[in-house]
């Protein structure tokens, strides 16, 4: 059987950057195992396949190498960024589809400028907050890091629009960039509060536009770092609205510019709603024989 697949880099315009994600735009009759197949050769964390819906406009399933997700946001961006560049939906200035995932039936948005695709943006779950108490010398040992690099002003919580993260907001660009984390340590932190990353940032940014500069450590998950992270930065967002450290809903975060990924997450928020998204460009179409 032939299935012709693509290797989709999400939150960037260059095929070097950002999130990559495998997409099927076509799914014939394939196998749980051959989906799982088709990621692994690709060599992407998540490959999402479309296939036709009774209750949504499409229904999309996403894969790892070795198990079926609930959903995935960086894989989300990329497949609706992709149909969207294929002529596959309406050329209207907004225009809303809906998929049908493990998760639920979600709204999707692709906007238009000129005809032309400009981003796409899904909603996440309302923002939790919760309290933590933490050692921020333990934090700053995970990290590799003195404890005077830490601004200890924020508030010490964990936040989740979906999975939970921890935030930890950086002194300086140099600081972030130069850090040798010790993902063991950050893992046994992350198991402790039941997060499931650090996201550390730095409001020492590349661009003007940009609220923070990040990276995100995942080693919960076996991703010592995530390249760019929907999910985390629409959490971190909101965490710095809530507590009033930032005043603008309509956000673009840093990412993967460190770790040579360079992305940009945007962000919305309107009272309770977050959503995120970004641009997405085609780095790969083949063929593969499964």
């Amino acid at each position: 059987m032939n299935v012709d697949v693509l290797k989709v880099n999400a939150f960037t315009v260059s095929p070097n950057g950002g999130n990559p994600a495998g997409v099927v735009l076509d799914s014939p009759d394939l196998t749980d195992k051959q989906m799982k197949q088709i990621s692994k050769q690709l060599n992407v964390s998540e490959t999402a396949f479309v296939f036709p819906s009774d209750v949504a406009d499409v229904n999309v399933r996403f894969f790892s190498p070795t198990v079926e997700v609930n959903l995935c946001g960086h894989a989300t961006i990329a497949t609706f960024f992709v149909m969207a560049l294929k002529g596959m939906f309406s050329l209207k200035k907004k225009c809303v589809i809906t998929q049908e995932t493990k998760a639920g039936i979600l709204p999707v948005i692709v906007y238009y400028t000129n005809k032309q695709v400009d981003k796409v943006m899904m909603t996440q779950n309302n923002p939790i907050y919760k309290d933590i108490y933490f050692d921020l010398s333990l934090v700053a040992d995970s990290l590799n890091i003195d404890i005077q690099d830490i601004d200890d002003s924020l508030p010490k919580q964990m936040v989740s629009t979906g999975l939970f993260t921890i935030p930890i907001c950086i002194q300086s660009f140099d600081v972030l960039k130069n850090m040798k984390p010790d993902f063991k340590k950050i893992k046994k932190i992350c198991e402790k509060f039941g997060a499931g990353s650090f996201h550390v940032f730095t409001f020492e940014k590349k661009e003007s536009d940009s609220v923070y500069h990040a990276r995100n450590f995942a080693p919960v998950y076996g991703v010592n770092e995530d390249p760019v992270t929907g999910t985390a930065n629409g959490a971190v967002s909101s965490y710095l609205i809530h507590n009033n450290i930032i005043k603008n809903k309509n956000l673009i975060c840093e990412q993967g510019d460190i770790i040579g990924r360079p992305g940009r997450v945007y962000v919305e928020i309107t009272e309770n709603t977050v959503q995120v998204g970004g641009k997405a460009t085609i780095a790969l179409e083949k063929t593969l024989k499964i």
